[in-house]
């Protein structure tokens, strides 16, 4: 059995509405055994200034760089040590989980196997794998390209066949997809419920990348589960995302 003793000066749990001052924390095979007020104990005690949860990015792509240009051509290779360098960052800065929300060729889910096999060290990460849009819509270099509720369904099936965590398609059109409107409706209606109803069923969740109005009211009609960016929501949207229980994923910046 290994033990460890945290002294935390300030400890912030996300639980209780101020923080806790001089806490001793309990550690037992990597779990949380016991938090208590601080005493001196014989054995061997880290201190630290402050202690949080560990924090979650709802929203990464983790090939590339932020806010690359979309005029580079990045080699395989480059991604790969982005990769690595981003899963490293993330660990330096708190973030213990990310929500990676669209990878070519599923490689988020060999990045995934590698930190749980200790090949690299990472975030726990949940993952979406390939997007799925319409023939030329948004991300259709890296994406499954589909066009009716058939062809969305196998698209769907294809994705949870390959082990993804949550389901992405692309309502609407976005900025770096050159010749893409980023405020034009995409999928429509119809055929995100479809991809949404599979995915459902098979209990994982869905999320959409949405900027324009009308393509974040389509997926909101669809009953999807997060909206990612949102850039132009109107009353209506929120009232449905409240009374749905539909999260917003704001981004930093609208790729």
């Amino acid at each position: 059995m290994t033990k460890l003793f945290v002294h935390a000066k300030v400890l912030i749990d996300g639980v209780s509405d101020t923080p806790k001052f001089d806490q001793l924390i309990s550690i037992e095979d990597d779990k949380i055994k016991a938090v208590e007020d601080y005493h001196e104990i014989q054995e061997n005690v880290i201190e630290v200034n402050t202690i949080t949860p560990g924090f979650f990015n709802c929203h990464v792509h983790i090939l590339y760089p932020v806010g690359f240009d979309s005029k580079k051509e990045f080699s395989l290779i480059e991604k790969i040590f982005y990769a690595q360098k981003h899963c490293r960052e993330y660990l330096q800065s708190g973030v213990t989980f990310i929500r990676v929300v669209g990878t070519e060729e599923n490689y988020d889910l060999q990045i995934k196997e590698a930190i749980q096999n200790d090949v690299i060290q990472g975030p726990h990460m949940y993952c979406a794998g390939k997007v799925i849009c319409m023939t030329g819509g948004h991300g259709w270099q890296e994406g499954i390209e589909a066009d009716g509720k058939d062809a969305c369904l196998k698209a769907v099936r294809t994705q949870l066949k390959s082990g993804v965590d949550l389901i992405k398609m692309m309502a609407t059109g976005g900025v770096m997809t050159k010749g893409v409107e980023p405020g034009n409706a995409q999928f429509s209606v119809e055929e995100m419920k479809v991809m949404i109803d599979e995915a459902h069923k098979a209990e994982r969740k869905t999320a959409t990348h949405a900027q324009g109005l009308q393509g974040i009211k389509n997926a909101l009609y669809a009953g999807i589960d997060s909206i990612e960016h949102g850039c132009f929501l109107d009353e209506e949207c929120l009232e449905l995302m409240k009374k749905q229980n539909t999260f917003l994923v704001p981004t930093l910046i609208q790729p």
